[in-house]
């Protein structure tokens, strides 16, 4: 099984990359999140988190959609805040949720590639 999820630097800051690049499989991309969830629930309560997702060549499903929710649900629930986010790799479907959340938390980025989703989060600390 792949890994997800990757802690890199930019900068001089940490960024959580979770790469879900390629997942077309509903059921590895639920997976994928149950790895995301569990890094993000080993965070400390309050800590501000840098995250760059690559949804590129992936498939959203309501599943999924739900899984998302449920792990966001359950970060807030431990004390950890929303963060900085960046997302890259959004099309159609995918870039109008990710639209319509940015009416609702200003700190959504949609990146036309990974270097510009990093400069981005390093930005906003």
């Amino acid at each position: 099984m792949r890994k997800t999820v990757q802690w890199i630097k930019h900068k001089g800051r940490d960024i959580m990359l979770v790469d879900f690049s390629g997942i077309r499989d509903e059921t590895e991309y639920l997976g994928a999140f149950d790895e995301m969830e569990a890094e993000v629930l080993a965070q400390p309560p309050g800590r501000m988190m840098l995250t760059l997702t690559d949804v590129t060549d992936t498939t959203m499903t309501p599943a999924i959609t739900e899984r998302s929710k449920r792990m966001v649900a359950a970060a807030r629930e431990a004390g950890i805040p929303d963060s900085p986010t960046a997302m890259v790799g959004l099309t159609g479907f995918q870039k109008a949720v990710v639209q319509a959340m940015q009416f609702f938390r200003d700190d959504l980025y949609v990146a036309s590639d990974i270097e510009a989703a990093k400069d981005w989060l390093v930005e906003q600390v």
